[in-house]
């Protein structure tokens, strides 16, 4: 950026680096630039400097920039000094009002770059030159006459200097004119302008006038009135509407007439006075058909299949989910899921190009059948779904039976030949529940495939093998209890004690385990860890544990006094960067917590996601936390992998644990392990310890800590009194 203007810039914003950054390129265009962080700061420049120009941020802190803007103006010797100011985000009518009112000569949003500041302040300091040659030219009129021949002189010499100046501001602003007016005719094809009332004051049509629009004939005539034989009356009432609340104008109108519907999209933000009062409307129209057009065509293919038409996956997904969402209590749906039978064999033997004439022929009886305010959808390769929108299942069998029937007579034809295709129909009845899109959509595939596997071509309802005329069952219904008890606090934590080896008696730390309340029962883990291994939604519950772990030990008055809680990851939660990323946001203002905290992954996750399982280890390990490697020996190499995870503890497996008194080859791999694990400094802990057999060989092993039934059995952490002792932590 050239240096071209002889001028002092005061700056005045309360962001360092913006300050840094914006004075030293503007020092670059003009002599000085000067800087203050806040305004009280700016008014001490200013009176010391008497700077040319002030560019300040309109929300500076104590004293923003409208204030500070109208304690300059209020200043005789500072009433003519330029004042910008700036804003971010989008200026509202009551900003530009504002700033009228206090005296600045402009405000905009905050630029994207010092070069639009640079080139603003030179029209705005034009344009303030342009007032005070002026003034000055009518103040010498004013003036004591001067002696005769003087005077003549002094007038001559005053009057080229006049008109020079203004000769040089009037190319200035020509230039400024001239670049706006061709920017505009960029962005906008018609430009009108009105008084505070809506009354047309200017209109100007872009290049070319391809609005058709006229430009004559105007006076005197509102806004609406003038356009009503060009545009839809509703939309040319709610422009009329904005103007008189003084709202932006941001529209889109119909533009009546002509062989095709065009848009128009009408623009519009007033300007204000010196005082704050609304003066007008400044606005554009703009065609937007063929614009509206594409983005319309862009939607669309990214919400449907290219071969059928109807919606892909991910839109139908999301379509169901917003139906779960919007369900009421007494309201349900009806889910198809839909496998083409014996596509396979017109694929293999016809070729893909009859594959795919008869996947959009199978599109277009759906779409015949299915009623217009049902969803349908392809969901990929011969899969397709249907939302049966408030329908009953008695009701949904009869129209999947017809839908059925309709396939079952089609006949494909295909260079001479005849393919037969048969539809196998799972069918799933939805009602307000927790399930989420995805899952209902698996329980619906879980009732296609049992209708495969009856021999095909058949309709299944979800649950009717349990006898459960399709209401939820199995999964489904496991899925609900799961979801309602994160959702409704109705799993709950236990604690089973941790010892150590010689000491069995004292608790030394925990392992935090979870149930889930069923009614009045509590549900153990093996009843539902299949079905949320089988849906992936072990991160849902790891950090539902997590977060009621760390709120118990935040508000554990005991804390002071050690001990550790160890909690089950799993291997989804360690390959998972949000997981991480949340569990590092709760420790880091708090690392009393994390010391107290310990994660057990198993031996085989670990080894499957070695990477992932390193890099989180480490970086817990900065916050304080421990780990252990659980279920080791299970594993294939399991004392190869230790050189390669830095953990604190390996957890024996309790099969090998269960067999030390009985069984040699246990025995030996327990104290091959113990003794490894002994030369590289990690410490072993014994699970399922349930007798004092068992313990007593452990401890002549050399095992570090027990665990079992018979050092303690778990309990409920709610439960616990406000204090119990503990003993020494794990060292």
């Amino acid at each position: 950026m050239k240096r071209s203007h002889n001028l002092t810039i005061l700056l005045v914003d309360d962001d360092a680096d913006l300050l840094q950054y914006w004075s030293a390129t503007l020092g670059q265009a003009y002599q000085r630039v000067l800087t203050a962080m806040h305004a009280y700061e700016g008014l001490e420049v200013l009176h010391r400097e008497k700077p040319d120009m002030i560019l300040a941020d309109a929300s500076l802190p104590e004293m923003d920039g409208f204030a500070l803007c109208q304690e300059i103006k209020r200043h005789p010797a500072f009433f003519e000094t330029p004042v910008v100011l700036y804003k971010s985000g989008y200026l509202t009518l009551e900003d530009k009002q504002t700033a009228a009112r206090c005296g600045a000569d402009h405000i905009l949003s905050k630029p994207a770059s010092v070069k639009e500041v640079a080139r603003l302040l030179q029209e705005v300091h034009s344009e303030t030159r342009l007032r005070q040659v002026v003034r000055q030219g009518e103040l010498t009129t004013l003036e004591a006459p001067l002696p005769d021949d003087d005077y003549a002189d002094f007038l001559t010499r005053r009057l080229g200097q006049t008109i020079a100046q203004l000769k040089r501001e009037q190319q200035s602003l020509n230039l400024a004119l001239n670049r706006f007016k061709d920017f505009a005719n960029c962005v906008g094809h018609f430009f009108w302008e009105t008084d505070a009332d809506g009354v047309l004051r200017f209109l100007s049509a872009g290049t070319g006038n391809p609005l058709a629009l006229p430009t004559f004939g105007f006076e005197n005539a509102p806004f609406d009135a003038f356009f009503e034989p060009y545009f839809d009356s509703e939309g040319l009432q709610a422009v009329r509407e904005d103007i008189r609340a003084e709202r932006v104008v941001d529209r889109y109108l119909r533009q009546q007439g002509g062989e095709a519907l065009r848009v128009v999209h009408v623009i519009g933000q007033p300007f204000c006075s010196r005082e704050g009062q609304v003066n007008g409307y400044r606005g554009t129209l703009v065609d937007v058909t063929d614009v509206r057009a594409h983005s319309e065509r862009l939607f669309f293919e990214a919400h449907h299949d290219a071969l059928t038409g109807l919606y892909n996956a991910r839109a139908f997904r999301s379509l169901l989910g917003e139906e779960l969402y919007k369900l009421g209590a007494d309201e349900q749906h009806v889910l198809c899921y839909i496998d083409l039978d014996y596509f396979k064999a017109v694929n293999d033997s016809a070729g893909h190009r009859a594959g795919d004439a008869l996947l959009a022929r199978i599109g277009e009886l759906f779409r015949k059948q299915v009623r217009s305010n049902d969803i349908l959808g392809r969901l990929g390769g011969d899969e397709f779904a249907i939302l049966l929108r408030h329908c009953s299942m008695d009701q949904a069998r009869r129209l999947v039976q017809q839908l059925h029937n309709t396939v079952s007579t089609f006949r494909f034809q295909w260079e001479g030949r005849s393919h037969e295709i048969g539809l196998s129909i799972g069918l799933l009845e939805v009602r307000r529940s927790e399930l989420t899109a995805q899952e209902v959509l698996d329980l619906a595939d879980q009732a296609c495939y049992a209708a495969k596997r009856a021999g095909r071509n058949q309709i299944q309802v979800y649950g009717d093998e349990a006898g459960a005329g399709g209401q939820l069952s199995g999964d489904a219904l496991w899925l609900e209890k799961f979801h309602r008890a994160v959702n409704r606090n109705g799993l709950c934590l236990f604690r089973q004690p941790i010892c150590r080896a010689d000491r069995p008696a004292r608790p030394v730390a925990w392992e935090v385990l979870v149930r889930l309340r069923d009614g009045d029962r509590l549900v153990a883990p093996k009843y539902f860890l299949s079905i949320i291994d089988r849906y992936q939604l072990f991160a849902i519950l790891d950090r539902w544990v997590v977060n009621r772990t760390l709120d118990w030990l935040e508000r554990d008055e005991r804390s002071a006094l050690g001990g550790f809680y160890s909690i089950n990851l799993s291997s989804q939660s360690l390959c998972d960067a949000d997981f991480r990323r949340h569990v590092r946001e709760r420790l880091r203002d708090n690392p009393a917590v994390g010391q107290r905290l310990c994660f057990e992954v198993t031996e085989s996750s670990a080894i499957q996601n070695l990477a992932n399982a390193i890099e989180f280890i480490a970086d817990m390990r900065s916050l304080g936390c421990r780990f252990a490697l659980d279920d080791f020996g299970t594993g294939f190499s399991s004392l190869a992998h230790l050189r390669n995870l830095p953990v604190d503890f390996v957890k024996l497996d309790g099969l090998f644990v269960k067999g030390v008194t009985s069984d040699p080859v246990d025995l030996g791999l327990v104290q091959s392990v113990q003794e490894i694990a002994g030369l590289m400094g990690i410490r072993t802990i014994a699970e399922y310890v349930e007798n004092d057999e068992t313990a007593l060989k452990l401890r002549e092993i050399g095992i570090d800590y027990l665990q079992g039934f018979h050092v303690g059995h778990p309990e409920m952490m709610d439960l616990l009194p406000d204090r119990s002792p503990l003993g020494n932590a794990l060292s």
